[in-house]
């Protein structure tokens, strides 16, 4: 089977950390895209309502009709909602694109109408975060029948692969894992929650460090029966709501500086039987290290570990992950959101007037 790594044109100076002989108790699929594409972009778009002012999900599907159906519109995209921590009802969808020229099409038309947007004389929030990756710094790990974030999109190539099911296996998925260490740029700690005014307000945020990571992990449990979905649910699914709500509460410790625990929704907005979480990380190696140290993500590791052994090709709960170490093309933009929102707390912002091309970023 080929390896990952195999996706980069550099050679290897940096070793694996799969043991020798290691075989993966399920078979697990990475996606690639072709070699021609240079930069995958990914867009969170989000759609915020003050606590008990929630009425359904109509009123955000419109505001996305108006996002997205522009010229150049995304590859794929799914929606999601939640309740943060301070009682506001976030709906959002996350978009992707796997051609610089599309994203930079829609993305044109996209800032006309953002930035005709008065954020004083809004009734909702509404920000976007967008990110750009190099595909040998993205790693992907996922059932092949399971397809969600930029897998999902057409020009994805499905494949398997044997890096799962060790300490280090995320890092042996990414391709630049070969001559990459994944060290910061500079010396990186979260700062102290700024606890700034927001509401009424523009704000872009512009001081986010180079090298931040972005993970989504996702679950379905559509397909359990009554004795798998009682187990993902006594013994699983609380040590992942353990974790987050970890993350969440403890940003300075895990540089961890948005974590977002989200139900998936149907194109009209019903609930499905899937969730996922969004994080921000520092740099990959503050998500590393909260993966390989931390008692509550190890607690959720070696519960799925068991599920999967002991299930094995007839497991029926389906999981996913994507990570990406991020370059410098970040944007983060929020309009009359809670001041939480986000990275909103640890990042400081140009003039809140301001306004710039995505297209640029």
């Amino acid at each position: 089977m080929e390896t990952l790594v195999t996706q980069t044109s550099r050679l290897r100076s940096l070793p694996m950390k799969k043991p020798e002989g290691h075989k993966a108790v399920i078979q697990r699929y990475s996606s690639r895209v072709d070699q021609s594409v240079e930069s995958l972009r990914m867009a969170v778009l989000g759609y915020q309502e003050a606590p008990g002012a929630h009425t359904g999900p109509d009123a955000f599907l419109s505001h996305l009709a108006e996002m997205i159906s522009h010229t150049g519109a995304p590859f794929h995209h799914d929606i999601s909602m939640c309740v943060d921590d301070q009682g506001f009802t976030n709906s959002m969808a996350v978009c992707y694109w796997q051609d610089e020229a599309q994203f930079a099409a829609w993305s044109a038309r996209f800032d006309q109408w953002w930035a005709a947007l008065d954020p004083s004389s809004l009734s909702v929030g509404l920000w976007i975060e967008t990110f750009a990756v190099a595909p040998e710094y993205r790693e992907t790990n996922l059932f092949q029948e399971y397809l969600r974030g930029l897998s999902a999109c057409p020009m994805a190539k499905i494949e398997p692969m044997d890096e799962s099911g060790y300490w280090g296996a995320a890092r042996d998925r990414f391709a630049a894992s070969a001559h990459d260490d994944f060290a910061p740029d500079v010396h990186s700690d979260l700062q102290a929650d700024l606890h700034r005014q927001t509401l009424g307000k523009r704000i872009i945020v512009s001081d986010i460090p180079s090298r931040l990571c972005v993970i989504r992990s996702g679950v379905t449990w559509a397909n359990c029966g009554d004795e798998q979905l009682a187990s993902f649910e006594s013994n699983l699914k609380p040590k992942l709501d353990a974790g987050m709500a970890f993350l969440r509460a403890n940003p300075e410790e895990t540089g961890c500086c948005s974590l977002r625990q989200v139900t998936c929704l149907s194109a009209e907005g019903t609930e499905q039987k899937e969730a996922y979480s969004l994080g921000i990380f520092l740099t990959y190696r503050h998500l590393e290290k909260w993966a390989h140290d931390h008692p509550t993500h190890l607690a959720i590791y070696t519960r799925a570990l068991a599920e999967r052994k002991k299930y094995q090709e007839k497991l029926e709960l389906l999981t996913y992950h994507e990570i990406y170490v991020l370059n410098e093309n970040v944007r983060c933009e929020y309009l009359n959101c809670q001041p939480r929102t986000g990275v909103l707390p640890y990042f400081t912002n140009q003039t809140p007037d301001s306004t710039a091309s995505l297209s640029n970023s």
